[in-house]
């Protein structure tokens, strides 16, 4: 019996040990932080009949960037996720438009000719 016993928790000890490494190395790496976009400037042929989120699609379709986007009833499109950094509770993927942050979704914000795009993956407040 007491063999068994010390087993136990020798096993138990290892699964602690691995357990607090697996936590305390993930906690001690850099979070992946991805740089925003490099700013895209669109075409002049650009009539304010495009979404930004149209324009994503464009660069996605191209191999330009990679995204996840989920659609809100009332609200439009969302976007969750820009090449594999997920939005989390503390951080999102938020954009800009000629330096300004949006105000409106990016399903529903017209572009126009000249404008600058970024997105920056930041602290929600």
């Amino acid at each position: 019996m007491l063999k068994k016993e010390k087993i136990k928790i020798l096993i138990a000890i290892i699964i602690f040990i691995v357990s607090f490494g697996i936590y305390f190395f993930n906690s001690q790496m850099p979070i992946k932080e991805i740089p925003p976009l490099s700013e895209k400037v669109f075409e002049d042929n650009i009539s304010g009949e495009i979404s930004v989120y149209d324009f994503m699609n464009k660069l996605q379709s191209e191999g330009k960037i990679n995204f996840k986007d989920k659609t809100y009833s009332g609200m439009g499109k969302f976007i969750e996720e820009i090449d594999g950094l997920k939005n989390n509770g503390d951080k999102n993927w938020i954009y800009y438009v000629n330096g300004k942050k949006a105000t409106i979704g990016v399903s529903n914000y017209k572009l126009n000719p000249g404008d600058i795009v970024s997105w920056k993956y930041e602290k929600s407040i």
